[in-house]
């Protein structure tokens, strides 16, 4: 009987797990429904920025667009679920904040020179951060989760 609800609770989560996992693999090249899409590029302290990606058309059609120097990608759980809902703040190397927005994600796209930044993430009462080069050749990648 144990085993039958581990069985059970296995399958459960992979069910749930399931919609997050198929999202992030899914095709880039497939068709973008741009009635989905209700991204909007905005401006902080001179800094360009896009944020959203939620549901797949979304996400697809972010993932496409040019010019954004730092990706940065939440996530919660170890199965790395889309988070949205976060408060993200980027730090120059001297501790400076350029950008701090509330309510984003799962993806927040920006626009930086090429420099050392810090990247901090506050979601479900906990903060993470990453450290990061943007080198202004090929877009930088963080992945904040919150686990």
């Amino acid at each position: 009987m144990r085993n039958h609800h581990y069985a059970l609770g296995a399958a459960l989560l992979l069910t749930l797990a399931l919609p997050w996992t198929l999202a992030a693999a899914a095709d880039l090249n497939a068709p973008i429904n741009m009635q989905a899409v209700q991204l909007q590029p905005q401006e902080q302290n001179g800094i360009r920025y896009l944020e959203g990606g939620i549901g797949q058309d979304e996400a697809n059609a972010l993932r496409k667009t040019p010019g954004y120097d730092l990706h940065v990608e939440l996530s919660a759980g170890p199965s790395g679920q889309f988070q949205s809902g976060a408060a993200v703040e980027i730090q120059n190397a001297q501790g400076k904040s350029l950008l701090s927005v509330q309510d984003v994600g799962p993806l927040l796209y920006v626009q930086l020179p090429p420099g050392q930044y810090k990247v901090v993430g506050q979601a479900e009462g906990t903060t993470v951060q990453q450290q990061v080069t943007v080198n202004g050749k090929a877009p930088a990648t963080v992945s904040l989760n919150w686990r």
